[in-house]
């Protein structure tokens, strides 16, 4: 009690005050400009850098099937062909007509020319003909237009009531619709873990959405071509009626220019029915391997039954990982990352950083390009991503171990003529051996690196050797 008793009386005021004892020895290090980075860890997951969804433009029976799931294919392959007989039908009648339209160009500027009546009634018969064509080709295009646009828009409103399933956070439904969800996937997607992974699915749907709206587009395209293919073969036919009935005069000596537009506009005929026939060949739009297939021969095909093939292109990969915004605001396009998976690493470049935070994680989306195939990366595996994000350069760097810290702030013990001093430092970013101070100390300072019980503001010091920057 009497030791505790004297303890207590010689506390008060003056904590900082060193008794009188022997000069503690102590290792000093001088403070210099450094460097300092921080790296952080997160955990991605690997998917193919470039992945396509082959939707058929044209409905029917399919004929050949040419790969299966696992094969590797080109740019340009057949995937596989759909029953075109119709399609070779109407070009024959387009090129017939084609044909019929030059021989009134002939008989219009060449003496084989018998009667006006008989070049106007050619006329009409060459105008009907391509007006009906093209009529066949433009309702044939906005049904299968129509039709997947049906279908995106079915599938647009199951994503968006999956995304609001998810935000809501209610596990019935959120199981629900993600069940909903994964089963119109492809095969692939689903054996990588969507059972569990919610967001994943949702992400994989959203893809798949926007690739069935670019189909939707490029066929919207091909609308507008059939529909002005349409319109101007009905131009043409009643250039053609009314060019039949009127009188022998101002119509022959323009009989020509009417031979040459029917002939035209039959050409234009010969040009759509050759393109509609091209969509019966089914070709692989980029090279890579088959993740999944949907057609078999003797099996029906068509642009409303979703996509026939998936093709990813597995020779470099994909890692997708979310972070804080805090970090987000440090990573830039063409940073290095580390992609770590069963003992071995992989470098990356950072392709993309998210701008909008997803409002279910309160994380961005960060996406990095690997110099790894499938076979070192599988798709949908988890790996550690290692990568820079704190970082200051040129500035005071100490050992983190001088920097000690009381209610007030954080402190430092400087050797000032041959005693230690006490100084109140300000830090900044700092690792398991060193720390940034920002404010306190200079360059040149002789911070004290090494602890004793006897280190206090005042005490007499040795240093254990010649300082050391």
């Amino acid at each position: 009690m009497l030791a505790s008793s004297m303890a207590l009386t010689g506390c008060g005021d003056k904590t900082d005050e060193a008794p009188e004892l022997t000069a503690v020895t102590v290792d000093v290090q001088v403070a210099g400009l450094g460097d300092l980075t921080l790296k952080n860890s997160f955990v991605g997951n690997i998917s193919p850098q470039e992945t396509a969804y082959v939707i058929p433009l044209a409905s029917g029976t399919v004929t050949e099937v040419n790969y299966r799931v696992g094969d590797h294919v080109n740019a340009g392959d057949v995937l596989f062909r759909i029953d075109d007989s119709g399609a070779r039908l109407q070009l024959e009648q387009a090129q017939l007509n084609a044909a019929n339209a030059r021989q009134q160009v002939n008989m219009a500027t060449g003496s084989q020319q018998s009667s006006t009546d008989l070049q106007l009634e050619g006329s009409v018969v060459s105008a009907t003909s391509g007006y009906e064509q093209a009529q066949i080709a433009y309702f044939q295009v906005k049904r299968n237009f129509d039709n997947l646009a049906d279908s995106v828009s079915k599938y647009e409103e199951m994503v968006n009531q999956f995304e609001k399933a998810i935000q809501s956070g209610d596990p019935v439904a959120v199981m629900q619709m993600q069940q909903l969800v994964a089963a119109s996937l492809p095969e692939s997607s689903v054996s990588s873990g969507n059972a569990g992974s919610p967001l994943l699915v949702l992400n994989q749907a959203k893809a798949q959405l926007a690739t069935l709206q670019g189909n939707r587009d490029n066929m919207y395209d091909s609308l507008l071509q059939a529909e002005a293919a349409y319109r101007a073969a009905e131009s043409g036919l009643n250039i053609a009626n009314e060019s039949k009935s009127l009188a022998q005069g101002d119509i022959r000596r323009d009989a020509n220019a009417q031979a040459r537009t029917g002939l035209e506009l039959a050409q234009l005929g010969v040009d759509s029915a050759e393109l509609a026939l091209s969509y019966y060949t089914v070709t692989a739009p980029i090279s890579g391997v088959v993740q999944s297939r949907s057609v078999e021969v003797n099996g029906l095909a068509g642009s409303g039954s979703g996509p026939a093939f998936t093709i990813a292109n597995e020779d470099s990969m994909t890692v997708t990982f979310h972070v804080s915004e805090s970090v987000k605001n440090t990573l830039r396009t063409g940073d290095v990352i580390t992609v770590e998976r069963g003992g071995a690493e992989y470098e990356g470049h950072i392709t993309e950083v998210g701008v909008a935070v997803n409002q279910a994680t309160g994380l961005f989306q960060v996406k990095a390009n690997v110099s790894a195939d499938d076979a070192a990366l599988p798709s949908g595996v988890s790996v550690k991503i290692t990568a820079e994000t704190y970082a200051e350069q040129n500035v005071i760097v100490i050992p983190y171990d001088a920097v000690y810290y009381d209610s007030d702030s954080a402190y430092v013990y400087l050797s000032v003529d041959g005693r230690a001093v006490k100084t109140r430092v300000a830090t900044g970013i700092f690792d398991d051996e060193n720390i940034v101070i920002t404010e306190g100390i200079s360059q040149g300072d002789a911070v004290i690196t090494s602890w004793s019980p006897r280190l206090l503001d005042g005490v007499e010091i040795t240093p254990a050797g010649s300082l050391t920057e």
